[in-house]
């Protein structure tokens, strides 16, 4: 037997037993990191996702803060269910909480939850905790609310319908009030009208000395000061913006040729065109039933009142129009104060047409006086000038009551485009009134009118204060109050009617009451 096969004959065996010892040991090693890596990447994306979940529930609570702690409540529970998907699938013992402390103007979101682990159990170490928490404030604000009087405010019911072309100019239909100094009733059909009748026909009405009177004081009490002739209203010689006998009826003009009084009769010419312009555009021949309102052709708005002359009622402090879409405009005003909290906001209220008016300074505590202000801004009447506007807000803001921990807001409404600005500087509460042509359409080119209110936007910015507008109706080139809003640091909301006022309104107030905190 050979000696060398003799003296190692086990070393291969031993050394192969030991390699898969230390495989062994160093798989188990392995895996267990594996293992915990698997439930450590658990934890960190549970993690995640509540602190994700619970931001979100914080937020959506200070939004709604104005609606009230429950709607508060309500919210946060809906974001925290739409944003923890993987707790709620693996979690254990899931918990969520929703405090508010400092008096209502915070919530306090906390998020808790076990989520089990795979692996790592088999180290000892069954389920790890999670938890968050996340703080959203809603801010202490002082604001100003800034209106539109201007005299388009009453064109939903009393529609410009005489212009220039496509472009109007400032012309309106007006029946003169219910008893007005010449003591006439508002004109009205007492028989019917058919659509198929001939083009000249004679219509029947309660009265129609209206268009007969030859005292100027009268005409001036019915159509409005740019009428002082004593020229019967059908007879009179046409001037800028205004035609001869032209009367609305439904969204059918007709032009007057003779008058009964003793009758109570116009003679008329059906089908006329909607602006004063060659050549216009035919109305077409409508049927109009008994009661319908016979509506003449007031004439240039100017500087003048017009809305006054086309209610049923004269102004008084708590009675007139109806003016849309300011009446409905002042009531979303209202609505949109109620959204804060008197015990920490403070508001004022400006007013603006052709120049601007301070209507309330800022006040807390109570806002009864600022409704009671809104109440008494009289009729609409006059230009746009939204510079002016914006300036009195601003003086607003800077006046009694200003805060230096306050947010400053300032949130402008307007149904046009700014066609006045003040050629004597902004820093008082007279204006000397320019005038400006207005842009058919966007892009809009630039007028003094718009740059002013551009420029007063920016210098509101300067002062710390974020400028929001709203365009209510048709009227509103979108450009322009896209760029106020941009130069104030704010945003631009669109409004087509008074019914999604409160929605632009809500928008607002959610956005400017929320901080997320902690």
């Amino acid at each position: 037997m050979s000696p060398l096969k003799n003296r190692f004959p086990c070393r291969g065996r031993e050394d192969h037993g030991q390699a898969l010892v230390i495989f062994a040991a160093g798989l188990v090693v392995f895996l267990g990191f594996t293992a915990l890596s698997v439930d450590v990447g658990r934890y960190m994306w549970a993690r995640g996702q509540m602190q994700s979940a619970v931001d979100a529930a914080a937020l959506a609570a200070a939004q709604s803060m104005p609606y009230g702690t429950a709607e508060a409540s309500s919210y946060a529970t809906a974001y925290w269910d739409k944003n923890n998907n993987f707790i709620k699938s693996q979690g254990e013992n899931v918990s969520f909480n929703v405090a508010f402390p400092e008096g209502n103007k915070a919530v306090k979101i906390q998020g808790d939850a076990d989520i089990p682990t795979w692996f790592a159990k088999f180290f000892g170490l069954n389920h790890w905790e999670v938890s968050a928490s996340a703080t959203a404030a809603s801010q202490v604000l002082d604001i100003a609310l800034v209106l539109d009087t201007s005299g388009s405010m009453c064109f939903t019911s009393y529609p410009p319908v005489e212009g220039d072309g496509p472009n109007w100019t400032g012309y309106v239909m007006s029946p003169g009030r219910l008893s007005p100094a010449g003591g006439f009733a508002f004109p009205k059909l007492t028989q019917p009208i058919a659509a198929s009748s001939g083009s000249s026909i004679t219509i029947h009405l309660n009265d129609v000395r209206i268009f007969t009177s030859t005292s100027s004081s009268t005409n001036q009490s019915n159509f409005g000061s740019g009428y002082s002739s004593s020229t019967p209203y059908w007879q009179r010689v046409p001037t800028s913006g205004v035609r001869a006998g032209i009367v609305m009826i439904d969204n059918e003009l007709f032009k007057i040729t003779a008058v009964s009084t003793a009758n109570n009769t116009l003679t008329v010419t059906r089908g006329q065109t909607n602006d004063r312009t060659s050549p216009g555009i035919a109305t077409a021949y409508q049927a109009h039933s008994t009661g319908a309102e016979i509506w003449a052709n007031r004439g240039s708005q100017g500087s003048q009142a017009y809305c006054d002359k086309a209610s049923y009622y004269a102004r008084t402090s708590s009675q007139d129009g109806p003016h849309q879409p300011f009446d409905s405009a002042l009531d979303n005003a209202k609505y949109f104060i109620s959204l804060f909290n008197p015990a920490f906001d403070k508001i004022g209220v400006a007013s603006y047409s052709s120049d601007g008016t301070v209507e309330a300074g800022l006040t807390g505590e109570s806002f009864s006086p600022l409704n009671s202000a809104i109440n008494g801004i009289g009729y609409p009447q006059g230009g746009t000038n939204i510079a002016h506007g914006i300036a009195r807000g601003q003086a607003i803001l800077d006046g009694s009551g200003k805060r230096p921990n306050a947010i400053r807001i300032m949130v402008v409404l307007s149904d046009g485009v700014p066609n006045t600005y003040c050629t004597n500087g902004y820093n008082s509460s007279s204006c000397s009134q320019g005038s400006s042509t207005t842009p058919a359409s966007c892009p809009a080119t630039s007028t003094t009118a718009i740059s002013h209110a551009v420029e007063r936007a920016a210098t509101a910015a300067a002062g710390d204060v974020i400028v929001y507008t709203i365009g209510l109706g048709d009227g509103v080139l979108d450009c322009v109050m896209e760029d106020i809003a941009a130069a104030g640091g704010g945003e631009y909301y669109k409004a087509p009617t008074t019914a999604q006022l409160d929605d632009a309104f809500e928008a607002i107030a959610k956005k400017t009451h929320i901080a997320l905190t902690g």
